[in-house]
């Protein structure tokens, strides 16, 4: 039996439905889908899970040497396992790309092209950052998408940054409108879908949009590029979710940052592998539980008194 078999079977009987009336938290507190959910049945490989990075997976140099260890592997990889393991759990594609660093402006800005280039393919292209991570690995993206009312002309979905009033341009625009952050994006194919991404890759170019190409290299990159010029354009057809629906994690006070369903851990990167861990362990003991639950194989003996026989 393949892993990828046996991470299907572990989630089985965790899996939520498109449809579920409500998400359970772990502290026993319900997460309630809105009335009149527009994604009814899964999507399968409809959707794309993707993954770009420039950098190597450290862990599979370690693993190559024979000395992979769990313990050991950085917030990238555990980053990556998640985002995987999500596509292997709910049926959906996966990608990995390595992609080639730009000459002239930061990493980030492979993001537009690489979307680009796979959105004729699919319905919804779900993109993460590394150090970005599904929260409940078990609730599809449909369920997001009808938690969040995704429409059909949404091309693009992000979460907003936080907006600290001590500090109120860091995150904004010139306009004073907060960014939000491509860390994690739910990517639409529709009519306007690839205008967007042309207009956004070219950029820099400085042809369409003068001045863009100061953001080759500053923060917040192809973030800021996006947020000063390209959504003014394509305004319609940008879906914009408070900060605490998908972006940050716990203990992030400003705007609320928590990271509700997806959680995008700028600082204290480490924690993408509790994430992951957690999920991972709550499908593992969930059958052991069950063992117990049951007594299967009766592996629970009662006694009616303490005594030596």
């Amino acid at each position: 039996m393949s892993i990828n078999e046996i991470i299907r079977i572990l989630y089985a009987p965790l899996k939520a439905a498109p449809t579920e009336p409500f998400i359970r938290e772990p502290n026993g507190s319900h997460i309630e889908l809105p009335p009149n959910p527009r994604y009814k049945k899964k999507l399968g490989s409809e959707v794309l899970i993707l993954d770009l990075e420039t950098r190597p997976l450290k862990s599979t140099e370690d693993f190559e040497k024979g000395e992979y260890d769990w313990r050991n592997i950085n917030h990238v990889s555990g980053g990556i396992f998640n985002h995987y393991t999500y596509a292997l759990i709910h049926g959906y594609d996966y990608k990995f790309i390595h992609a080639t660093n730009f000459e002239d402006r930061h990493a980030t800005w492979i993001k537009p092209s690489a979307l680009a280039n796979h959105i004729r393919d699919y319905k919804f292209i779900v993109f993460l950052d590394a150090d970005a991570a599904f929260r409940f690995m078990h609730v599809p993206i449909e369920w997001m998408l009808n938690y969040w009312d995704i429409k059909p002309q949404h091309a693009i979905t992000m979460a907003k940054d936080p907006w600290d009033p001590k500090e109120p341009q860091y995150n904004s625009d010139r306009f004073n409108r907060t960014y939000t952050n491509t860390g994690f994006m739910v990517v639409q194919n529709t009519e306007n879908t690839m205008p967007i991404l042309k207009a956004w890759h070219e950029c820099p170019d400085d042809r369409r949009y003068a001045n863009c190409s100061q953001w080759k290299q500053p923060k917040f990159h192809e973030q800021s590029a996006f947020g000063e010029y390209i959504r003014y354009d394509y305004d319609d057809y940008v879906k914009e979710l408070d900060c605490g629906q998908a972006n940050g994690f716990p203990g992030v006070e400003i705007s609320n940052c928590q990271g509700k369903f997806i959680r995008h851990y700028w600082f204290e990167k480490h924690l993408v592998k509790v994430d992951f861990r957690e999920n991972m362990m709550n499908a593992i003991t969930m059958p052991i539980q069950k063992l117990f639950a049951e007594n299967i194989g009766q592996i629970i003996t009662k006694t009616e008194e303490n005594v030596i026989h």
